[in-house]
């Protein structure tokens, strides 16, 4: 299994309300996804099945919402 996690600073609020209504509805079926949050960020673990990586996509969040461009790290499990 692959993780992205993905990590924005700036409105934490803002941020969580755009990734509810406008990312999660149009990620494939079997992605799932923790959301996170502190005071300015909000981080995304999005877990990927095999083949998924490749197709995914995540949209820009609107720049009145984010502080800087968001960063996005992929994992591999460990076991």
């Amino acid at each position: 299994m692959r993780v992205l996690m993905w990590e924005a600073r700036g409105d934490a609020a803002g941020l969580l309300a755009w990734w509810r209504d406008q990312v999660g509805p149009g990620l494939p079926d079997g992605v799932g996804v923790e959301l996170f949050r502190s005071a300015d960020r909000v981080v995304a673990l999005v877990r990927l099945s095999p083949g998924d990586e490749t197709r995914l996509r995540l949209p820009d969040p609107p720049a009145e919402l984010v502080a800087r461009p968001p960063h996005a790290w992929p994992f591999d499990s460990v076991e």
